[in-house]
């Protein structure tokens, strides 16, 4: 069962001359509709609910959520310059919250569950005191963390494959083991955040926890998936969560305004399906998934929903038309230099294939 999670709210916080905007809903649902995603009898749509601030305070800082709250009451008021609140923003941060929460409630319910919230604002750039990014409150952290306090779970693994690091996730959670954290994204040097570097693996209980894989600009379809099978499958087997996260970002397509990466439709497409087997080995398919980045309006519906497919029931895993459609950069001897240098560091900690 595929559940998405929405709500109107998301629709309303909206900042001037910035593309995270409601168009990235409307596009990915306009897809949804076209591709007969929604009239499937194994996917269903859900109401996101309301969290509460007192959930906000167990990630983040009184403070920041006293900034985000007053500065919606007050309207266009620039946390940084690229995170403002208009009047709705503080509501519709507590429902992406809400939604994120949700999905992790469904995905941990039973085998094969699988919930996307559909959350706008987004999530994985906010640390525990600062808001950044696009992103006011960590969606994500949050709900991982309630999963966790709730003992819905013991163990959780999240996999991030915007293309920006969530720094933001690291920084919550870099001195846990209860949460292993893996980033696929652009080379820091290039791009917001500027952090993390392969060097970056957590600190005291979580050394070895937080996973940084850096791509180099322009990385294809063939040459993420290989970083992506050299290090991801065999860490998160080892480490046996009982549920996988995913901070779901498509702003690695080829062409978005705010992204560096080469990838097509296809190549989410078998991001998807590798997610969608890790989880059915380890966790009995369980998965939760909220939106973060994603701005190239005329693919990213198409992007979304060929993510989205192996999830269904009735899915063709490794067709030799998907694997046909995928592209390649070139660029191997970088990326090999980079797992390289990250098997050594990961070594103490994992064993990597």
């Amino acid at each position: 069962m595929i559940s998405f999670i929405e709500h109107n709210d998301y629709y309303k916080h909206k900042m001037p001359q910035i593309l995270e905007n409601p168009k990235r809903l409307r596009v990915i649902k306009k897809e949804l509709t076209a591709s007969g995603f929604l009239e499937r009898k194994d996917v269903t749509l859900i109401s996101a609910e309301l969290a509460t601030e007192k959930i906000l305070k167990t990630i983040h800082t009184e403070q920041l959520v006293d900034t985000v709250k007053h500065g919606s009451m007050v309207g266009d008021v620039a946390i940084t310059g690229d995170t403002i609140t208009n009047e709705f923003t503080f509501q519709a941060a507590l429902r992406s919250v809400g939604g994120a929460i949700k999905a992790g409630e469904l995905a941990v319910s039973s085998e094969n569950q699988v919930a996307f919230a559909l959350t706008r604002p987004p999530g994985h750039h906010a640390t525990r005191t600062n808001a950044m990014g696009f992103c006011f409150f960590n969606n994500l952290a949050i709900a991982a963390n309630h999963l966790i306090e709730k003992k819905k779970a013991k163990k959780i693994a999240i996999i991030d494959f915007d293309n920006h690091y969530g720094n933001g996730t690291a920084d919550i959670f870099y001195e846990r083991n209860d949460i292993l954290n893996v980033s696929l994204h652009i080379d820091p040097k290039l791009s917001f955040p500027y952090q993390g570097r392969e060097a970056e693996i957590g600190e005291g209980e979580g050394t070895g926890y937080n996973i940084c894989i850096p791509l180099p600009e322009k990385t294809g379809d063939k040459e993420y998936l290989e970083a992506f099978d050299k290090i991801v499958p065999s860490i998160v087997r080892e480490y046996k969560p009982d549920v996988i996260l995913v901070s779901a970002g498509y702003d690695g397509l080829n062409g978005d305004p705010y992204g560096y990466l080469s990838l097509s439709v296809s190549g989410f497409q078998a991001i998807g399906e590798r997610i969608a087997q890790l989880a059915n080995e380890v966790c009995h398919g369980k998965v939760a998934l909220t939106l973060e980045g994603g701005y190239k309006f005329d693919e990213l519906g198409r992007a979304f929903t060929a993510s989205m497919k192996p999830f269904l029931t009735d899915y063709e895993f490794n067709s030799k038309k998907l694997l046909s459609n995928l592209n390649s950069s070139g660029n191997k001897n970088q990326i090999k230099a980079t797992l390289g240098e990250l098997k050594k560091l990961l070594k103490p900690y994992w064993r990597i294939d």
